[in-house]
């Protein structure tokens, strides 16, 4: 029987896949109208992530997000979001309805909007060959010193699914995972509930962005 983790704070390491299979980046569509405003919302307060946040200024100069949102296809392990957190024992209805939109979402990908993200530090969307790059770059001994340069600043890139939401999309569920050298990864499944008319993390990465 599989064991769930309590509703704290779970990382895991994961390898995305470096081109989503199915539709082609540019046929992407954006996340839909009804769900952007909180689901922009949700990925800028999550940035940078771990380990970014941590990492030195002059580590971190310019932050890089994967265009194209990750489905659980997309993830090795596939582990969905009840495998890793169990429902909070206070709203344990606003999980269960988020993990159901989950269930009836999952494959979903779609193409994020820079001009939609409320980031004051400098960042950049990369679409999959930017990715490729980024990772040679960052990783191969033998990557060129252009491809270095171009991408220096860059800690690494962050990956976010789709976010999954109850029925009055007071309660969240989203998939983050950051990449850098070095198998350096971190996975997580965060839960979110809206308190007060901002998000709050019940669970997951415990820092800010902006």
């Amino acid at each position: 029987m599989r064991r769930k983790l309590p509703l704290v704070a779970v990382a895991f390491v994961v390898l995305i896949a470096l081109v989503p299979v199915g539709a082609a980046q540019q046929d992407l569509s954006p996340i839909p109208a009804k769900r952007a405003a909180d689901t922009y919302a949700i990925y800028s307060m999550l940035m940078p992530g771990q380990p970014f946040s941590s990492m030195s200024p002059s580590q971190t100069t310019r932050w890089a997000i994967a265009e194209s949102t990750v489905n659980i296809s997309d993830m090795n392990p596939s582990v969905p979001p009840d495998g890793q957190l169990t429902p909070p024992p206070d709203n344990p209805e606003g999980f269960k309805e988020a993990l159901e939109d989950y269930e009836s979402r999952k494959y979903e990908r779609f193409r994020l909007e820079s001009k939609r993200f409320q980031l004051s530090h400098s960042f950049s969307l990369l679409d999959d060959v930017q990715v490729s790059e980024l990772r040679q770059a960052r990783s191969s001994t033998t990557a060129s010193s252009e491809l270095k340069s171009q991408y220096a600043g860059y800690p690494g890139v962050t990956f976010f699914s789709a976010v999954y939401y109850n029925h009055s999309r007071t309660a969240a569920l989203v998939f983050m995972n950051n990449w850098c050298a070095n198998l350096c990864a971190a996975g997580q499944w965060v839960y979110l509930e809206k308190k007060g008319g901002q998000w709050v993390r019940r669970s997951g990465i415990s820092h800010g962005g902006a």
